[in-house]
Formats: C-alpha cells, structure tokens, sequence
C-alpha cells in the first residue's frame, strides 16, 4: 500500500513541475463587466492560467490540445481568451444557481420543522473564509464544465481526453484572496495552532479546516468532473435504498468482544478528524422531496445540488407512511490548494490531525468561546449534587437539538455534532472533566503560570491523552496486532522519530466517506444506563434520543449510569447487518420513520466521486475482479449472488458495498480493503503530524519522565478521575468483561495506572518558557 502510495506520489511530481509554458491572462475586464461581477474582492486581481505539454503527440487531436503556444498565439484549441471567457460563463453559472436556491427558499422549498431533513442539517450558518472558499470552488467547478463543453463542442475532444488533459496539466487560478495566500510564515511554535495551519512548516496548509480530501483514486463522477457516477454502460447505478434494505439487513447482532464505548471511542475520534458539511443556501437548508417526502421535488423546484434518495414503491418500510423520497444534499467543495481547474473534490471542515478539535474547536472563534479565561479552564456548568462539570448550553437549542422541552440539555462544544447521541456527548464531557481536573492540578504545581500558559499546556496533555488511547488501546483492538507490528507502533518504545514532511496527514476521501463509515455497522440500537451496582440496566432506543441527550442528566445518577452503560453494554458485531434504528429511524424527532444511514452512506460515496471497490481492490494489493465469481476469495458467495442481481458489472459496485461485504482480516474488524484504507490513513495521520504526542528531539516534545506518565493513560483511568461514582471498570475498556478483563477498582493503581502530573512542576525561573 505505502509502495504504490509512493509511487502515486512521484508521477504526481513529475507531471507538477514538466509544464513548460505559462500563459498569464488579465482579468481585470471583470470589474466592469456587471454580468458577470459577483461582487467578490478578487475578481480586481490577476488570475493565471498556465498550460504546458506533458505527453508525447500520439495523434492530432493531442497534438492541438497540447500545442505550444504564447499569449499572441489563438491558433491552438485552449487560447488565453478561451480560459477567459470560461471562467467568465463560470462566474455567471455559480451566481446564477446560488440566487435560484435562494429563490427556491424564499418560495417555500423549505425544510420542515421537526423532519428528519432538517435534523440531518443541524448546523450554524458556515464561516465567511469558509463560504468564500465554497464559492470559489462553485466558480472553477462551473468554469471547468464550460471549458469541457467548449473543446468537446469544437473539436474532436472527448471527455475522457480533456479529463486526462487536465490531470497532466495546470489551468490555474492564483489569487491571495481565495483563501489560499501564496506566502506564510511558520513561527517556531510550541503549541499546535487550533486550525491545523502550519503544523507542517513546509507545507503549512496540509491538514488545516477548510482544506481538501486527498485521494489514493482517481476520482469518478459522471461527466469527470462533478456530476454523480454511472454504471459503465451509462445507466443510473443501483438505488442506494434498494442495496440497503437488500444487502444489509436490518438485525442487530451483539458483538463477543467489543462494548458500546468501543464504537463510541470510533466515533469521536472520526468527528476529531473528518467533518463533511452540505451544501446550504443563504436561506437556510436545501429541500429535495415533496412535503414530508411524497416524492422527488420536480426538476423546476429542484436544487441543483440535490441529490434525493428514491423509495422504491415496494419498500416493506417506508410504503406503510407513505415515503417516496428521502432529502440528501451534495456535501460543500473546496479550491485545490493550487487553484486549479479540474474535478470536485470536497471540503474537510475541521482540522485532519487528531488534535483534540472535537473538544477545542478548529478555529480560534470557537476554542476562545469555549474557554473560561481562568486558570488554563475551559468553561463548564455546574449541577445540584454532582461534584463535577458538564458542557455548557448552546444559546439556541431549538437550532442544534431536538428536546421535548426546553429545560433539557443542549451542548456547546468543540464539534457540532456533540448532541447527536447521548454516549457521543458523554466522551465530550469526560474530556472537558479531564481538562479542567488537569489544569486544576498544573495550577496547584505551577502557580505563576498564566491563564494561557495553563491552558496551552492542559490541551497539550489531553491531546497527547487522546493519541495514546487511539493509538496503543483503539486501533490494536480493532486492526489487529499486525497493524501494530506493521506500523511500527510498539507500547515498548518511548520515543518516535517517525515524522515526515513529505507525508500529507490530509483525510483519504474513500476513508471519511467510505471505509470508516463501515464503523456504523457496530452502532448497536439501544443505549444503557447502569446503576452503581452493576445489578440492573436499562435500555433506552437510540432512535428516541438523536440529538436529545437529556438522559444524562435526568438524576444526579444519571451521567456515570451511563458511563457503566458504555463499557459494560455490547455493541454490535461488525458485519453488513445493521440495526433499522439506522437504516430506518435516523433522525426521526417525532416522525414514525426516519432516514436510511446505509443508503446515504452509499449516496455519500458517489457524491464524492469516489472510485469503484475493483479499483480499490487493485490499489490494496488484490487482484482486479474480471467478473463477480472473482470476488470469491474476499466475498461469501451468498453475498456475490446478491451484488450480481443488483449490479450490472463488477466495475459498477460501490466501494462502500463491496468493502463492506468482505470478511473480516484475522485481527480486525474491516476487510481487507477497508483495513487497507483505515491503516493507511491513521499511519499518515501519525507520520504527518508534526506535534504527535510521542514525537522526540524537537523543541515542543515532551520530556522523557513526562511521556512516560502519558503512556499510563487509558479510557479506564479517565473514567475514574472523571465521574462521581463509578468505583469499577475493566482495564480495557473497549472490550467486554472477562475472565482475561476483569473490572478493578479504580484506586488500584497497578491495574489501572495514574498519570502522575508532578513530572510538570517547573522551577520558578522556567516562568517566561
């Protein structure tokens, strides 16, 4: 895998720097040219498009494509006046579509209150860098498609050359104020900026909010460039519902091994590093189906970036309230970081690092409101007859919850989707807890440090806490000691000196919106609460309490009844069963029915473009499948049989289906392709971060008597230090009771280490450090 990542690596390099002709092109007639003017600060400045020849002159319609020509030059088939005049018809085109979804909003294509759609948009309104970012991206995506239409109208140009064209060649767009400065300066911090930027100081945008998923495939999408797949005949691809209800099905089936922290912990951590955000009018969220989902909205009230799931009309669920369609909306683009024209790619909206941002928040604005500006805290709200902290409320609980009243809680924290189940906003408040119990204690051993210094230095900790449990206690569990051993993650060694510039610790698109996804087969469908005994349990119906964690705080109990819940409730096995809680009540307030998570899975995976599982398959190290018996070695037959009906070949199967339908690796709980993926972008994540906890000999790494103790921590001890009363939990908290993992009080230090913070004492004179 790493071989041909590198590999991919190096012909991208090369194609990078053998452009051999740069074409500047002014575009200042834009200012007056009301048409086409949207009002953006950018459009006064120059754009450069610059184009070269890469490949060798096989027939004439190369060779006029790829003809060298200067600015005097038009005889060539792309002139400088051709990339001007596209790009602005693609000005026009973005503003255009932008007014019309406005319109669309202000006419009553709305989201209905209390509708699975609207809870499925719960967000605030995007930030000004990012919606400039989204509209730039509108902007180059519409001029690629006019240049596309352009060339392939006038000449002998295809689709698939001019794609192939731009893969090898840069049409590019340079301007400071799109976001993407072409100078920085990187200080020698020894924190970790709170948006990712200049985390790597050669590369200083990698891996910041706001940046692109990468790719290890070529994207796929039906016209190359942003319009959803077809199969390789041209027809539609299979319905995302159809392969839902027929390929997984609704059962829940209790794991052996795993608990429900276990699933929970794999969704925290992908909350840390991946956000996908849809698309949104000025108006408020887009609307894709009649009413309360009749049927698709028709063509003149549809949003162009809609992309509505039909219900077939023998759906054995959905039939009986009448549901026809079910509203799913393209997720936001985003510029190369160079600008150029080419194909969609999507916009990860925090940072990639596992940097602790679903607790500080991936931008400044968010992490100072999050603080209390006192003793290095963050802020917290204190209740009658709990020792401990929970999150603060959000100003409006109506835009972020769906409560039955509204003296129920609603949370603010470092990531938006911190209320989406109860035990997802459980972790969120262990770690605020944590936090502050570890600035509390660094306080007491350094009382001249400031309120930064404090701060800075707890998040530092709590970061480094979050690595290790992923890293040492998650990801063996769940890949396997292989992956360990292969990665080079060994609990033996101290200190790592794995970093590497030249990785890119960047978000694998096909694992945010594919392989990690798999995870949703381990959500199970209820939630337990645990009284202290251990001698009772009660089950609550996740569907009951999306986006309403109210019962943790339903008694003064009631928090740590459902931390005993998590590590002592199973969740579910991984396997392509999947409870209807998912497949048909995400989401559903106080509807009977709900969203179809699987189906939306599938959905997402073609809006990203992303390529087909036989081209995955390949990219792993398998053998490309010619046919469906192919698929053997990897796929039980009964499964193949199944893909064979739904799909017309091979090359047509959804990453997300096929990955998911493999049998497990020994050791883990992916197949063979998503392991592949899943180990592939944790080790970039490691090697790509310049400030991973166990980094050695650079200014901001921890001393050695200070790494040791971080290396003690575990989801066990956080647990302890950070509820009233829970007295017991095993050492491995992600996996179930045992006879091999038995519960241990939690003053036994042995079974459960401490982190001895003494190690941070500093003398007096280390005060200015």
């Amino acid at each position: 895998m790493l071989i041909q990542t590198k590999i991919m690596y190096v012909k991208k390099m090369i194609c990078k720097f053998r452009s051999v002709l740069r074409v500047v092109v002014l575009f200042l007639l834009f200012v007056n040219v009301s048409a086409c003017n949207l009002g953006l600060d950018f459009l006064a400045e120059d754009l450069l498009a610059a184009l070269g020849p890469i490949l060798a002159s096989t027939s004439n319609i190369f060779g006029d494509i790829f003809k060298t020509h200067s600015i005097e030059e038009e005889d060539g088939p792309i002139t400088p006046d051709l990339i001007t005049e596209c790009l602005k018809c693609g000005r026009e085109l973005a503003r255009s579509s932008k007014e019309r979804g406005n319109k669309l909003v202000k006419n009553g294509i709305n989201l209905e209150a209390y509708s699975p759609s609207l809870l499925h948009f719960f967000s605030p309104s995007y930030s000004a860098d990012i919606n400039n970012a989204v509209e730039v991206s509108h902007e180059i995506l519409s001029s690629t498609k006019v240049l596309q239409t352009k060339l392939c109208a006038c000449s002998d140009v295809t689709p698939n050359t001019f794609m192939a064209f731009l893969e090898n060649q840069v049409i590019k767009v340079q301007d400071p104020t799109l976001g993407m400065p072409s100078t920085i300066i990187c200080g020698n911090a020894k924190y970790r900026t709170t948006d990712g930027i200049c985390n790597n100081e050669r590369h200083p945008y990698w891996g910041r909010k706001g940046a692109c998923f990468t790719r290890i495939a070529n994207p796929k999408y039906g016209d190359g460039i942003y319009s959803m797949p077809l199969a390789r005949s041209g027809r539609e691809l299979p319905n995302p519902r159809t392969l839902s209800t027929r390929l997984f099905t609704d059962r829940c089936i209790p794991s052996r091994v795993f608990t429900h922290a276990n699933m929970q912990w794999g969704q925290f951590i992908t909350h840390d590093m991946v956000s996908k955000a849809m698309e949104v009018t000025d108006e408020g969220g887009i609307q894709c189906c009649l009413g309360d989902g009749q049927g698709v909205l028709p063509p003149e009230w549809l949003n162009d970036k809609c992309i509505p799931i039909s219900v077939p009309d023998d759906d054995t669920f959905y039939r009986s309230y009448g549901i026809k369609c079910l509203n799913m909306v393209r997720s936001i683009t985003a510029p190369r970081e160079d600008c150029t024209l080419g194909p969609a790619e999507q916009m990860n909206a925090v940072t990639s690092f596992l940097d602790g941002s679903t607790i500080y928040g991936s931008d400044k604005k968010t992490s100072m409101k999050l603080r209390s500006k006192k003793n290095g805290k963050l802020r917290q709200v204190n209740k009658k007859d709990s020792c401990r902290g929970f999150l603060p409320s959000v100003d409006d609980k109506s835009a972020s919850c769906d409560l039955r009243n509204s003296s129920e809680p609603c949370y603010v924290s470092g990531d938006l989707r911190v209320n989406q189940t109860p035990t997802l906003a459980m972790l969120h408040t262990l770690f605020l807890r944590e936090h502050n119990r570890i600035a509390d204690i660094l306080s007491e051993l350094n009382p001249l440090w400031s309120d930064e210094k404090l701060y800075q230095e707890t998040r530092k900790i709590v970061i480094a806490e979050i690595q290790h449990i992923t890293y040492q206690e998650w990801l063996p569990a769940n890949l396997g000691e292989s992956y360990v051993r292969y990665y080079r993650i060994s609990p033996s060694s101290l200190y790592s000196r794995d970093y590497n510039e030249d990785v890119n610790p960047g978000i694998i698109n096909s694992f945010g919106a594919a392989a990690f996804r798999f995870m949703h087969s381990v959500v199970p469908d209820t939630i337990m609460a645990c009284p202290s005994g251990y001698n009772a349990a009660y089950l609550h119906r996740l569907s009951d309490h999306y986006f309403n964690p109210s019962i943790l705080e339903t008694s003064s109990e009631a928090f740590d009844d459902v931390v005993r819940g998590s590590v002592s409730h199973y969740s579910a096995e991984a396997d392509p069963f999947v409870s209807g809680e998912l497949t048909n009540l995400m989401f559903k307030s106080y509807n009977r029915w709900g969203l179809d998570l699987i189906a939306t899975d599938i959905q997402r995976g073609r809006d990203h473009g992303l390529a087909s599982y036989n081209d995955y398959r390949e990219i792993c190290g398998l053998r490309k499948a010619r046919c469906f018996q192919d698929l053997a070695g990897e796929i039980t037959q009964d499964r193949i049989n199944a893909l064979a009906r739904l799909y017309e070949c091979v090359d047509d199967i959804d990453l997300f289906v096929g990955g998911s339908l493999e049998r497990d690796v020994q050791g883990s709980i992916f197949g063979h392709t998503f392991h592949c993926i899943v180990a592939e972008q944790f080790y970039r994540t490691r090697i790509g971060d310049r400030f991973f906890y166990d980094n050695g000999e650079m200014p901001h790494s921890f001393s050695s008597d200070q790494l040791k103790e971080i290396k003690k921590t575990s989801l066990a001890r956080v647990i302890c230090d950070n509820t009233d009363g829970v007295y017991y939990v095993q050492k491995k908290a992600f996996e179930l009771e045992s006879t091999y993992n038995p519960k241990y009080r939690c003053d036994d230090y042995e079974a459960i280490p401490y982190v001895d913070l003494t190690a941070w004492k500093k003398p007096i004179l280390d005060l200015f450090d």
